[in-house]
């Protein structure tokens, strides 16, 4: 009888050891801190090391961002974002990606950036998504994008980390700093912008105390995307906010009433330009008279609106200012008769260099008096009194204030006597 029950004892370990070997499955086993980067980036290449396990896999990564493949002890909780674990042969091959949800640096992401490591459940892919509402990005382990999707709002991939770097990568990239090494930028300035519709700033007090930034920037932001501050210097490019404290603001001519050509070996130099003065020369017209100077000492812009051109080299204000005149016709444009607007910039260049103003037919005429037919010319060289016709040599000098009513009182008495002889002939 004892020799039936230590036979039973035995068949019965031997089956339970059998049911045990059928039972256990391979894991892969390996950590990403060892030598073979497989584990992190391949887990499914030959070479990689597997172990029986009687319980599950899993892949998890620690607090620093490290990865461990293996057997689970079905102890301790297994759940995302750092662990997942599976039940069938080398099932633990999870995807790694990288997980920041909206934060600022999820634009500045990299592979280095371990601690944002995640392990992605099984199917799923590493997703890069612009976040509606703000424009920020989050990365995560996810479905794939759908299909006809943008590819600056989504991305999705397969391989480990493939969410890494700049996303969109088209992303506005600016100088990040601030304080007494920030007159000068340096690479390791560089950041990506949290937002993908931000713009780079640039502002100060000295070259001591210089700030640089993006103008999404969430945390002491100095100057918003549209900022009306006269310190805050906006750009839209990349890597544009380079810009010192003071630079060097080249030549230019420096001349009151000088409107013929300058000499441009004779330029003046300009004042040292500070980081949110444009750096250039102007040209004034006002009247016949021209101003030149350097842009970065004009105390108002330099705009159409107050009669003013720039160039951006040094030295370039020198062109001869252009001979106009006033040209308008008192039944097209308003303001013909007293030379006010909009009649008084109605301007043309006038190579002549010959002016004139005058009414005929009861019109108020201004032009180049090379413009006037030969008959006006001979009426105006011969001052005949209706017409009122004056001639200048100055730039913008016909700006006489003409006489309407005298005019055309003037013209119905020459009609009278046109007519009184017209009568006299018609008697004889």
């Amino acid at each position: 009888m004892r020799g039936y029950n230590l036979c039973v004892v035995l068949i019965t370990a031997l089956v339970l050891g059998q049911l045990d070997s059928t039972l256990a499955k391979l894991c892969l086993s390996c950590t990403s801190t060892a030598a073979d980067a497989n584990c992190l980036l391949n887990p499914n290449a030959d070479g990689i090391a597997t172990v029986e396990c009687t319980g599950d896999c899993y892949t998890s990564t620690d607090g620093n961002g490290n990865l461990t493949r293996g057997c689970w002890d079905n102890q301790t909780a297994c759940s995302g974002p750092s662990c997942s674990s599976c039940n069938t042969d080398k099932c633990n091959s999870n995807l790694l990606c990288q997980q920041c949800l909206g934060e600022a640096e999820c634009a500045q992401t990299n592979v280095t950036d371990v601690k944002y490591n995640t392990v992605c459940s099984d199917g799923q892919f590493c997703v890069n998504r612009v976040n509606d509402g703000n424009s920020s990005v989050s990365r995560q382990c996810g479905t794939a994008c759908a299909a006809g999707e943008a590819a600056t709002t989504c991305s999705s991939c397969q391989t480990a980390l493939c969410n890494a770097g700049l996303f969109p990568s088209t992303r506005q990239q600016c100088y990040n700093c601030t304080g007494t090494g920030c007159d000068a930028v340096a690479p390791s300035m560089i950041v990506g912008c949290s937002q993908t519709d931000a713009k780079c700033f640039t502002t100060g007090t000295s070259a001591t105390n210089m700030t640089r930034g993006c103008t999404s920037a969430t945390t002491e932001i100095k100057c918003a995307a549209d900022s009306t501050d006269p310190s805050c210097l906006i750009c839209d490019s990349g890597l544009c906010n380079t810009l010192t404290y003071q630079r060097d603001a080249g030549s230019c001519m420096v001349c009151d009433s000088c409107s013929e050509a300058q000499d441009a070996t004779k330029a003046t130099p300009c004042s040292q330009a500070l980081y949110n003065q444009t750096i250039g020369c102007y040209t004034i017209t006002t009247g016949s008279t021209v101003k030149r100077g350097c842009l970065n000492s004009l105390e108002t812009e330099c705009t159409a609106a107050n009669s003013c051109t720039s160039c951006p080299t040094t030295g370039c204000n020198v062109a001869a200012e252009a001979f106009k005149c006033i040209a308008c016709i008192s039944n097209e444009i308003n303001g013909c008769w007293d030379a006010i607007a909009p009649a008084k910039d109605s301007v043309v260049d006038c190579p002549s260099e010959v002016c004139y103003n005058g009414v005929w037919n009861g019109l108020a005429v201004r032009d180049c008096f090379s413009s006037a037919s030969p008959l006006m010319q001979y009426q105006c060289n011969a001052a005949i009194e209706p017409y009122q016709c004056k001639t200048c040599k100055t730039s913008l000098c016909n700006d006489i204030k003409l006489n309407g009513a005298s005019s055309l009182s003037q013209v119905g008495v020459v009609g009278l006597l046109m007519a009184l002889l017209l009568a006299l002939r018609s008697a004889l």
